[in-house]
């Protein structure tokens, strides 16, 4: 989901309709890389997710007047509380990627303790994940959907 998705709306109907529209998008385009993210292996996935999940942030906040605001806030709070956990994720495998790389042209001395790094921050990749992994399993989704969704898709 390197792009961020295409919105079928009407350029003259209600404002509302647009905002629940594209926010609607923008909220399945993010979710539909979550099994890919804990599937754990899928680091394009884990970017993937955090950009569209920043997308939705802020579709959030310029449609905030469209919606409830509190029943909003409280899921912008929630999101951000994912949005968190996933970022730790993908500062680890940034991490990683570096380390793999000086890895290839790390003398026999250097060797030892990047092996050493990689070992220690592939486990706290995966601490980081199983946070990630309960804060949304913990995401009302449904009712996010039900607050968002399109009068067609309610």
């Amino acid at each position: 989901m390197a792009k961020a998705p295409r919105f079928d709306i009407d350029p003259d109907g209600p404002l509302e309709a647009a905002a629940r529209t594209i926010l609607y998008s923008l909220f399945t385009a993010a979710f539909d890389e979550a099994p890919a993210v804990l599937g754990g292996e899928d680091v394009r996935a884990t970017h993937d997710m955090r950009v569209a999940l920043r997308r939705l942030r802020t579709a959030m906040t310029t449609f905030q007047g469209c919606f409830r605001e509190r029943k909003l806030a409280r899921f912008a709070r929630l999101l951000r509380r994912i949005r968190r956990r996933l970022g730790a994720v993908r500062d680890v495998d940034v991490h990683l990627a570096v380390l793999r790389a000086a890895l290839g042209g790390a003398t026999a001395a250097e060797s030892p303790g990047i092996a050493y790094a990689l070992g220690t921050l592939t486990s706290r990749r995966r601490r980081a994940l199983a946070r990630f992994a309960v804060e949304l399993s913990q995401f009302d989704r449904s009712g996010f959907v039900q607050l968002i969704a399109p009068a067609a898709d309610a």
